[in-house]
């Protein structure tokens, strides 16, 4: 399919250096290896790689032949593409950086919020103008794509900790009506991909440690034939902290390699692996407001008492073909990925009495692959792109009590049993033209065909079968107009998009009875936007209005014991406004600004009923009432310096955000806040090979509330912020600068 991010290719003749490149590879990879000491990736069966949202490019202004090719945007913000994108590149992502989390680079994006848990064993909370806020645990509602392998599952749950983010070179974050056509859960869309660029061959190494005993180790290494038909890149990095709540210790491992042929002119064929490791994840849970008040830092004593936990492994391979890039441009890729995790949760032993308790361990075991194929056709002021995909996700889901006789923590016996199957089917077309000088539209639509099946394997007395099917079929339509002007240029979209319940979501009913929740229903969703982007003074600026009309929406009815249950909602709206501006104040003073104002709300009430631990119960969430997990008001700010031999840079970071409600009733909500991060970077000598580094996160050790866990069932809503924290690091490059 046609990638979101810009794809840049040089046509190469073919090459009979490739035995010396690969060997310089292995090479790498071996050093890599070593130092990382990582388990060796599992290659999956299937066929590897992966789709990409079929985001048309718009069309060349004349009939000029470029040696790159951006589908979507330029590297500075005037893309011509009719809606709103930001690109983070590998200087903003990675300079002054610890490299650990994917909100390090998200959070200059204006609309996109992200927010850090301080707890690895429930990833990051990323929402894309609210997309995402009500997830409990990883990413939802937002499309995750890395080096064409997605990162979101069949059912649209998602996960940010495999991006390797020494690795790439950019990430575009694509907000707003045109992310729609990704398709299922695309509130938004966020694309790395990583370019391998001739004449950067070399290799460097970045290590750093810093308060509550983290530290991480970074190797990396490029290369390629002599004549560039091949090229490749290995990467591998490992971090570890002993967490600055009790009870949150992690460890994570990475590798990642990629490789590329060029066999023939208009060819090219891509090959990407990456494994991810992360061993008995400490889980410090959240905390109450009773238990915030005593210890805004705290950790809740069930975790340790029960040492929750979880275990992490994912592997992944892709692999790709490409032909042409205009007319009659052609690609076949395909991918696998294994992933297995381990989780033990803070489950009462008493709560696991019922005869459909599902006990307190998750043992997971999740098998995806995937196929896409399409072809482009290309003219002077347009085109027109058709293509398919197919997907399938196969789940072993086994949960266990979490105690054996008196001792807790430990995995006990199976109270859980059941394998869960998703077949996706989708075809899609996309076109745009480019009418004068001024004006280009893109419009598309997709149409989807998910599969849902559970076969329940643990039936025992008080246990019924709980298997179920549920099958959608669903459409996503969206139409962009941009205009041209002086400097600058104007756009605007609007789109219908849709939204499935995912497997978790599908399993456990709201009114307290086990079993398929097979009255779940896709969300819709109608979205618009009008924005401005222009750059005046060397400063580019943008400014972009929206407003999403949802019906439907999948909320958490209830988590409690462990188990959360989901229902529809009725009608909801989120409107807001969202603006950046980045530029130079001189040679050596450069500034950038990102801010979003949303007001989400329900326009109905609604009702649900609920048996946690009690007398069934209904409860009411009245219309106007906000959406939780979204702040008010969120901003990032940033002002940057260096000396005129550029051997010094300094930078000042601002983050701000307003209050968050914690669930649908709004009984509770937290406080605003605004922390400080500074950064600085110091070279013996202005070309010099290596570097030293420092950090300071939370400056001024602001006591706040990181994220929430939405509508948490014990009250467990505060997720505490990282305090004031020091980082060290030192970086060598063999590549001359």
């Amino acid at each position: 399919m046609i990638p979101l991010f810009a794809c840049k290719l040089s046509l190469r003749p073919p090459s009979h250096a490739a035995p010396a490149a690969v060997r310089r590879l292995l090479a790498c990879a071996v050093t890599t290896a070593l130092v990382m000491s990582l388990s060796p990736p599992v290659v999956a069966q299937s066929p590897p790689v992966a789709p990409s949202a079929p985001v048309a490019a718009p069309a060349t202004p004349d009939a000029t032949t470029l040696d790159t090719v951006e589908v979507v945007g330029q590297r500075r913000p005037l893309s011509r593409f009719p809606g709103a994108v930001t690109v983070v590149d590998a200087v903003a992502s990675r300079e002054g950086q610890r490299q650990v989390n994917l909100s390090e680079a998200l959070q200059r994006v204006p609309g996109v919020t992200a927010l850090d848990r301080g707890n690895y064993a429930q990833d990051l909370q990323v929402q894309s103008r609210g997309f995402g806020a009500r997830s409990t645990f990883g990413i939802r509602g937002i499309r995750l794509v890395v080096d064409g392998i997605p990162a979101s599952a069949a059912d649209g749950q998602g996960q940010a900790s495999n991006f390797p983010l020494g690795s790439l070179d950019r990430i575009q974050v694509l907000r707003g009506p045109l992310a729609l056509q990704y398709g299922n859960a695309a509130g938004g869309a966020i694309v790395a991909y990583s370019d391998l660029d001739p004449g950067d061959d070399g290799a460097e190494a970045e290590a750093w440690g810093g308060s509550h005993e983290s530290a991480r180790v970074s190797v990396r290494a490029d290369g390629g034939s002599d004549d560039d038909a091949w090229r490749g890149r290995v990467q591998g990095a490992h971090f570890r902290t002993g967490g600055e709540r009790p009870h949150s210790a992690a460890e994570r491992s990475q590798a990642n390699a990629i490789v590329e042929w060029a066999p023939r002119a208009g060819d090219r064929v891509r090959a990407v692996a990456n494994v991810l490791h992360q061993p008995e994840t400490q889980d410090p849970l959240g905390l109450t407001r009773a238990q915030l008040a005593v210890d805004p830092r705290g950790t809740a004593s069930v975790a340790a008492l029960f040492d929750t936990r979880k275990r992490i492994d994912n592997r992944q391979a892709g692999l790709r073909w490409q032909r042409g890039l205009g007319e009659g441009a052609a690609w076949l890729g395909g991918y696998g990925i294994q992933r297995d995790v381990v989780q033990f949760l803070s489950i009462p032993v008493a709560a696991q009495a019922a005869p459909g308790s599902s006990g307190g361990v998750i043992d997971l075991g999740r098998r995806s692959s995937g196929i896409d194929a399409g072809r482009r056709w290309s003219g002077a002021r347009g085109a027109l792109a058709v293509g398919v995909e197919a997907g399938w996700l196969d789940e072993a889901r086994r949960g266990y009590e979490n105690f054996v006789g008196s001792q807790l923590g430990v995995r006990g016996a199976l109270r859980r049993d059941e394998d869960n199957r998703i077949r996706n089917r989708e075809v899609y077309v996309v076109a745009d033209r480019r009418f004068g000088e001024s004006w280009t539209v893109v419009g598309a639509a997709r149409h989807a065909q998910l599969d849902f099946a559970s076969r329940d394997r643990y039936v025992a007395p008080g246990n019924r079968d709980d298997s179920g099917t549920l099958d959608f079929s669903e459409t996503a339509v969206s139409l962009g107009a941009s205009r041209a002007f002086a400097g600058g240029e104007a756009f605007a979209g609007i789109g219908r998009g849709f939204e499935t319940p995912t497997v978790t979501e599908l399993a456990y009913r709201p009114d307290g009875v086990g079993g398929f929740n097979g009255d779940l229903q896709a969300a819709e969703v109608l979205s618009s936007e009008l924005g401005l982007r222009w750059r005046w003074r060397d400063a580019d600026t943008t400014v972009t209005l929206y407003r999403i009309d949802g019906d439907g929406e999948i909320v958490p009815a209830v988590s409690s014991g462990g188990r959360a249950s989901f229902a529809n909602a009725g009608r909801t709206r989120r409107e807001g406004i969202e603006a950046s501006v980045a530029g130079a104040l001189s040679t050596q003073w450069r500034y950038a600004l990102s801010a979003n104002a949303i007001r989400a709300r329900f326009l109905d009430s609604y009702a649900f009923r609920v048996a946690a631990g009690g007398p069934p119960e209904t409860r009411v969430v009245e219309a106007g009432n906000r959406i939780p997990g979204i702040p008010r008001a969120d901003a990032f700010a940033e002002i940057a310096w260096r000396n005129s031999a550029d051997r010094l840079r300094l930078a000042l970071e601002s983050r701000v955000s307003a209050s968050i409600a914690v669930d649908d009733r709004n009984t509770d909500a937290t406080s605003g806040y605004a922390r400080f991060a500074l950064r600085g970077e110091w070279r013996p000598a202005a070309a010099a090979r290596w570097r030293a580094f420092a950090r300071i996160d939370n400056l001024f050790d602001r006591k706040h509330v990181g994220s929430v866990i939405v509508n948490d069932g014990n009250g467990r809503y505060f997720e505490p912020g990282g305090g004031r924290s020091l980082t060290l690091g030192v970086a060598i490059d063999s590549r001359a600068r």
